[in-house]
């Protein structure tokens, strides 16, 4: 075995160990701490069977971290989290240098709460108010431009 498998080897492993940490803490943590540690969520895999695995969850999918609503085996659906929005939730962040591009709500899943920021047109804005359903260019009123 080279050097270079064992070192690759090595980093698996605390790649693997590093994402099933994350998956056991997840339903303890909200949005943003999630999102602090999202490069520890897994990519998506439509082939993936996610019935063993607790509810909240995190993938990463699309530039959004993602968190199952309801375990289930993605082989036997067609679509990817945001196309099954009854299956898995959206994680928001407070932290505005993590803002994500918004994303519609669907039902009351992923509706924005206050203090939760979003990235639009290359600019961070942050909720002013909870229950809110529409990005800052349709309702203004409800965000605020986070000067950086």
């Amino acid at each position: 075995m080279s050097n270079l498998e064992i070192v690759l080897g090595v980093m698996r492993d605390a790649g693997r160990r590093d994402t099933a940490g994350l998956r056991a803490r997840a339903s303890g943590m909200d949005g943003t701490a999630l999102i602090r540690e999202e490069q520890k969520a897994p990519d998506f895999d439509p082939t993936k069977d996610y019935t063993g695995w607790p509810r909240g969850s995190p993938v990463a999918d699309e530039g959004q971290v993602w968190l199952l609503l309801q375990p289930y085996n993605a082989a036997h659906y067609e679509g990817r989290p945001s196309t099954l929005r009854a299956l898995w939730g959206l994680a928001h962040t407070k932290d505005p240098d993590k803002a994500k591009p918004f994303v519609a709500p669907y039902g009351t899943s992923g509706i924005y709460m206050t203090g939760e920021c979003v990235l639009e047109d290359g600019a961070v804005y942050r909720c002013k108010r909870d229950n809110v359903v529409h990005p800052p260019a349709e309702l203004p009123e409800a965000w605020d431009k986070i000067e950086m």
